[in-house]
Formats: C-alpha cells, sequence, structure tokens
C-alpha cells in the first residue's frame, strides 16, 4: 500500500509544458502530469533527457512565466520526477 506523503493532494491536468535548463538554453518538451500549489509531477517520455539537473524552469505559457523546480524525486531512468516550485 502506498503512503501518500504530500501536504495537499493533487490535481491531474496533462498540460504539456517546456522545460529549461538555466546552463544549456534548450528547452525540452514534457508534461505535468499533476500538480498543486506546493510541486508537480513531471514526465519527459516525448524528450529523453542524458540526465536531469536538481533545479531547472518550467513554462506553461510560451516562456510568459517560469516556475523554478527543485527535484525531490526521479526514477532511475529520469523520464518522471517530483518537484516542489515556486514563479520566478
Amino acid at each position: 500500500m502506498l503512503i501518500e506523503r504530500r501536504r495537499l493532494a493533487r490535481t491531474s491536468v496533462a498540460q504539456p509544458a517546456k522545460l529549461l535548463v538555466d546552463d544549456a538554453g534548450v528547452m525540452h518538451d514534457c508534461i505535468v502530469d499533476n500538480l498543486n500549489t506546493l510541486g508537480a509531477c513531471i514526465d519527459f517520455n516525448s524528450t529523453p533527457l542524458a540526465g536531469l539537473p536538481s533545479r531547472f524552469d518550467v513554462t506553461f505559457d510560451n516562456c510568459h512565466t517560469y516556475w523554478r523546480c527543485d527535484v525531490i524525486w526521479q526514477n532511475p531512468n529520469v523520464r518522471r520526477a517530483g518537484v516542489t516550485w515556486k514563479t520566478c
């Protein structure tokens, strides 16, 4: 049985987004699977990444606003990650 440790429940959204790594200057497609005001689960299946940094930005609105993400967990093949975030 999975123990829920989140402070707030998340809402399923399947929202396309773009990931931007500070030092790379390249955007990668991703999908935000679920979210709340404190964080999200992000799916990277459409864009294989060689490695996921511990901090990156995500945008939902064509680069008008960014959310600074800190990775809390990720699976071994770096296809999904749980993040906390705040607006930049």
